[in-house]
């Protein structure tokens, strides 16, 4: 019984093993309700390059190279090729631009030789003393004659006589021979620079210093056409040609002369402020023949608060004196002798 037991099971595996060698591989279907597989198309395949690519395609090989602290890295060709390539031409449009620049400065730089403020000019230089201790002046003027600006004091305007070789700020006389200071000025004790800055039309203008004689700055101002450049201008008209008031400011301090004009263009107030305060002898005039009015005495400086202002003269319309204190201790000098 057990014999045949087994020869029966011997019997049954070989038959299992025969039915399964002959059986055929088939694919399994996909069933029906399960969503296609679609198939990705090569699209390098379906164009074939040409040109620069198809070039490069050919010998792609690849780039190697090393970065300090990265380690070796590498780049295809084709790679490189799609990089941002610098734009040659703003470049040469910038060097252009440049060149151009340069060019301009250089222009500019040997016309500020013959020019000033677009009006030209020609350098001449003065000389006072001899030795060390000689003053030397360097500066410019116009090259002819020019009307100077009537709204600015005599005293504030200079110009250099041809004949006798000299600086003045009087009345010019004889126009022929009377040249406005236009451009760059400098003085000079011995070698040492005490003074300089720029005059325009024979009036001060721009930024003025001043040095001691181991070139420290002592003092410094700046100006606006003879005027202190932050003075508060007034005018009659809106086309400002006709000044009506200068009130010089100075750092912004009340400092330095102040002018008051009438519409015609006559002087009709002079006086100086320090520090704010008016001081020193102020005068008030008619409109005609330069004719005084009035003269006011203020404190000579402006820590004098317990001054008392007074008149020292009065005059009519006619010029005849009404009034005159000129005798008292406190009167300070005549305005038009210490322009003298």
């Amino acid at each position: 019984m057990p014999g045949k037991y087994w020869i029966h099971c011997f019997l049954l595996f070989i038959s299992v093993a025969t039915v399964k060698g002959q059986t055929p591989t088939t694919a399994t279907s996909t069933p029906s309700w399960l969503p296609k597989e679609r198939v990705k198309t090569d699209t390098s395949q379906a164009k074939p390059k040409t040109g620069i690519a198809a070039l490069i395609s050919g010998f792609d090989s690849a780039i190697g190279g090393s970065v300090p602290g990265v380690g070796p890295q590498s780049k295809s060709i084709s790679s490189l090729f799609n990089e941002t390539i610098p734009d040659l031409g703003l470049r040469a449009t910038a060097y252009k631009n440049q060149k151009a620049e340069k060019k301009r400065k250089k222009a500019l730089a040997k016309l500020a030789k013959v020019e000033y403020e677009g009006i030209p000019m020609q350098a001449i230089s003065v000389k006072h003393g001899s030795g060390d201790r000689a003053t030397v002046e360097m500066f410019h003027v116009l090259k002819e004659y020019k009307p100077m600006n009537p709204y600015v004091r005599i005293a504030n305007i200079r110009w250099y006589d041809t004949k006798v070789k000299r600086l003045s700020s009087s009345i010019i006389k004889n126009k022929e021979r009377s040249l406005l200071l236009h451009g760059p000025y400098k003085k000079f004790s011995g070698e040492n620079l005490i003074e300089e800055g720029y005059y325009y039309m024979g009036t001060r203008h721009g930024r003025w210093v001043k040095y001691d004689t181991k070139y420290n700055l002592i003092d410094k101002s700046i100006w606006d056409k003879g005027f202190p450049a932050e003075s508060h201008i007034a005018y009659y008209d809106s086309a400002h040609t006709q000044i009506k008031e200068v009130v010089p400011i100075m750092f912004g301090t009340t400092e330095g002369e102040y002018l008051q004009f009438y519409k015609e263009g006559q002087l009709k107030a002079i006086g100086k402020y320090d520090h704010g305060e008016k001081v020193g002898r102020w005068i008030e005039y008619y409109q005609f023949r330069r004719q005084r009015k009035q003269e006011i005495q203020y404190p000579k400086t402006a820590w004098d608060e317990d001054f008392e202002p007074f008149i020292i003269r009065e005059w009519d319309d006619k010029g005849k004196l009404t009034y005159d204190s000129s005798t008292d201790p406190r009167a300070s000098a005549d305005v038009e002798e210490e322009e003298n």
